[in-house]
């Protein structure tokens, strides 16, 4: 089996970078100039979010071998027996207890860190099944995925201190509760619609009203990028204007050359379509925000390099695949 398959390795290079921004904006903010002095935490927040990140994985896979199968839907975990898939949880947990003795030192991030597992423990399981559980779901899943792993990323740079910086600290966890969390799994919900209903598994999207389910996505929209600005203006609100430009004129140039839509929740599904921002928080604010650090250290420039080695030469590749991409 491939394992790199089986933890979905091939998704981790848009997932990534939106937590590098929390971690380029601290380095912003507490004025950090030589940040090759930093790779350590980095790597060290990054191997503990991929830690979590597999776990999420591999847990829903385990306990979703039933529905998958109904639906036809690929589900490595069915390849292998009872005792192998107890095996490899019991490993991952493993690893994720080793992880925290390193946090010891740090009660805030430790308990937030373990709280992300915990939300996918409930997320998941057949006996809470809160997945199913329409806005519950929506927001558990946000909740472990995004909001506390990101307290877990400011607790640990700001090692605890967290009293005077709490505006920083929330607004950009809710910041990425509600846009890679809740809006991100209201738009995958839409992907997996026919599946889901082969499955007979209840959803937000599939079972939800639809006046209060467009007055849902529209809160989550607000609080989305009102909570975005703010985190902004803890950092320095000039950083958007010159990555918003080049945001802009990228949709411009999509949408006249390649009739490419936009959506915020639902896609074009017979249509080439984008949706609203991700491109934008994936890859030209952290590339933007890496380059102003390489601005006020040139020797920065190697944790640029690295950068669009490992995440935007992918995002390349995938955005001149989408575009060549015959719909039918």
């Amino acid at each position: 089996m491939n394992f790199l398959k089986f933890i979905r390795i091939g998704t981790w290079w848009f997932k990534l970078p939106p937590f590098l921004i929390l971690i380029y904006s601290y380095f912003v903010k507490t004025n950090i100039k030589d940040i090759r002095y930093e790779i350590y935490p980095i790597l060290f927040l990054l191997s503990g979010l991929i830690i979590g990140a597999v776990f999420a994985s591999l847990i829903n896979n385990y306990y979703d071998q039933e529905d998958d199968v109904i639906a036809g839907k690929e589900n490595l975990m069915t390849n292998l027996n009872k005792t192998s898939q107890l095996i490899t949880l019991g490993s991952i947990f493993s690893l994720g207890l080793f992880y925290s003795f390193l946090l010891l030192d740090n009660m805030f991030a430790l308990l937030f860190y373990w709280l992300g597992w915990i939300c996918f423990y409930l997320y998941s399981s057949k006996k809470f099944r809160l997945k199913e559980k329409a806005y519950f779901g929506i927001i558990l899943d946000g909740l472990g995925s995004q909001f506390f792993p990101s307290l877990f990323i400011f607790t640990f740079l700001l090692n605890g201190y967290i009293n005077n910086n709490l505006t920083y600290i929330l607004s950009g966890s809710l910041w990425m509760l509600f846009s890679f969390g809740m809006r991100s799994l209201i738009i995958h919900q839409y992907y997996d619609y026919e599946n889901d209903m082969k499955a007979g598994v209840s959803t937000f999207v599939n079972s939800s009203p639809r006046s209060v389910k467009n007055g849902f996505k529209f809160f989550i929209l607000i609080i989305e990028i009102a909570s975005f600005l703010i985190f902004n203006l803890c950092i320095d609100l000039r950083i958007l204007i010159l990555p918003l430009i080049l945001y802009a004129s990228s949709l411009i140039i999509l949408g006249m050359m390649f009739n490419v839509k936009y959506y915020f929740f639902k896609p074009y599904f017979n249509h080439k379509s984008r949706s609203l921002f991700f491109d934008f928080y994936i890859t030209i604010l952290p590339l933007s925000i890496l380059l102003l650090l390489c601005l006020k250290n040139l020797e920065n420039i190697s944790l640029l390099v690295l950068s669009i080695l490992i995440f935007n030469i992918p995002t390349l590749f995938n955005l001149i695949f989408f575009l060549k991409k015959d719909l039918k």
